[in-house]
């Protein structure tokens, strides 16, 4: 497998990961309209983090690089969507099984990260700036 292919594969398993975070999501602000306002805050949490995850799985702004360092590399992708997933995490059916697959798939992008190397920052701020030069001036 090539890393290419590697890379398509994980991106692939990223956004199913932000599209199950997003289902829950949708399932407890639903669930949460009636009950309690914990379900409903949940929801919303879940609905944003799932959607902007899948957002930025797929287009990447490079104004948010400077926020979202993190996530340009595939550890840190693994541990916010392990984290997400242990908060999904619950006792029965349709959130234990979505919250393992997340958690599965934030540990599979942090051994890749070991595996396949990095990929590489969508800026590259190891480039040295060129000093101006100390002529006259406009």
């Amino acid at each position: 497998m090539t890393q290419s292919t590697a890379y398509i594969i994980l991106n692939i398993l990223v956004i199913m990961a932000g599209c199950f975070i997003t289902a829950c999501g949708i399932y407890r602000f639903v669930n949460g309209l009636f009950h309690s306002i914990i379900e409903f805050v949940l929801g919303i949490y879940y609905l944003l983090a799932g959607v902007c995850i899948v957002l930025l799985e797929i287009v990447f702004p490079q104004k948010l690089v400077n926020l979202f360092g993190f996530y340009t590399y595939w550890f840190g992708k693994g541990a916010l969507i392990s984290l997400i997933g242990l908060l999904i995490l619950g006792n029965w059916g349709f959130f234990l099984a979505a919250g393992i697959i997340v958690i599965a798939v934030g540990i599979v992008c942090m051994i890749f990260h070991f595996i396949l190397g990095c990929p590489r920052p969508l800026v590259n701020r190891s480039v040295e700036r060129k000093p101006e030069p100390q002529g006259q001036h406009a």
